[in-house]
């Protein structure tokens, strides 16, 4: 526990999720008979004060998407109305925390060097190795032009807006009221399984198939670098790498983010499901964006 409260990076992390979480958890539903209350409606003409009234996350984060939904979704319909104002907000996300992003890939290409550094004070508690370690570990950061804290700006970005599109697409009236190729949005993967709609479990599949790709593609481009460049690890590495190694944890954090991912998801309206799919294409093409242009003197 001493531990958790000295990682700076968990404890920011931990911070943003409650402040967000407490915010952001409004039911607008009503609870007997599943349809919006009539409050929390999102219409083109519902002006932000209302939505201020409900609370600061309703009226800056919540109430802007929506409305964009709304707008787009009068030219086209609900479901690309969705697609477009993820796709705009990707590439918000991805301007403002480019280095971010580029620090990430980076952090995947140091791995085997970080390990080496984990592997040479494997077992070794004193405060002398413990320091010797941070330093080395310091200086590998600095000679990459990481900051490890770096990557927090993406997580800062993309977890309240994450939860924003969340509200939004629930109560957005064009959302509300529209479908996409005949398809309620309001409706569940769950509710098209047990209704024999077999479209709604299609696309939750795509998108859990797109969501696992994008959090695996900085590794298989790391892999396929150190193809290019012939790195290859030292066996000596690969026998003394710690078995909790950071590789290990960001594994494990990565399939725990996809269950947890997948089992919201299977119960969250569709449109949600459109957001992540969409979202997940569009974080595998900026890492090959980054990568063929952000990369190329690494």
């Amino acid at each position: 526990m001493t531990h958790f409260f000295k990682d700076k990076k968990k404890m920011l992390f931990m911070g943003l999720l409650i402040m967000v979480t407490l915010v952001a958890c409004t039911n607008p539903r009503d609870p007997e008979t599943g349809q919006i209350i009539e409050k929390y409606l999102i219409r083109s003409t519902t002006p932000i004060g209302d939505q201020l009234s409900l609370g600061w996350f309703d009226g800056l984060i919540v109430w802007p998407i929506a409305q964009l939904i709304n707008w787009i979704s009068k030219y086209t319909d609900a479901g690309i109305g969705i697609i477009i104002v993820t796709l705009l907000l990707q590439a918000f996300t991805f301007i403002f925390s480019i280095k971010s992003q580029v620090s990430a890939q980076k952090m995947q290409m140091i791995q085997p060097e970080l390990q080496k550094i984990q592997a040479k004070y494997q077992g070794k508690s004193d405060d002398r190795s413990r320091m010797m370690q941070a330093q080395e570990m310091q200086a590998l950061y600095s000679k990459n032009k990481i900051n490890p804290f770096g990557t927090l700006l993406v997580t800062f970005l993309q977890f309240p807006i994450i939860l924003g599109v969340y509200q939004a697409t629930m109560r957005a009236e064009a959302v509300v009221s529209g479908t996409f190729m005949g398809i309620s949005l309001t409706q569940t993967p769950i509710w098209g399984l047990n209704n024999g709609q077999m479209i709604y479990m299609v696309i939750f599949v795509l998108m859990v198939i797109a969501q696992f790709m994008s959090m695996k593609f900085p590794q298989w481009l790391q892999k396929y670098r150190q193809k290019q460049n012939n790195v290859k690890q030292k066996n000596y590495l690969k026998q003394n790498q710690p078995k909790n190694g950071m590789a290990n944890s960001m594994n494990m954090m990565m399939y725990v983010s996809l269950a947890m991912i997948s089992i919201l998801a299977v119960n969250w309206p569709l449109s949600m499901s459109f957001y992540w799919l969409v979202s997940s294409v569009t974080r595998i093409i900026q890492n090959l964006v980054i990568n063929q242009f952000f990369m190329k003197n690494e």
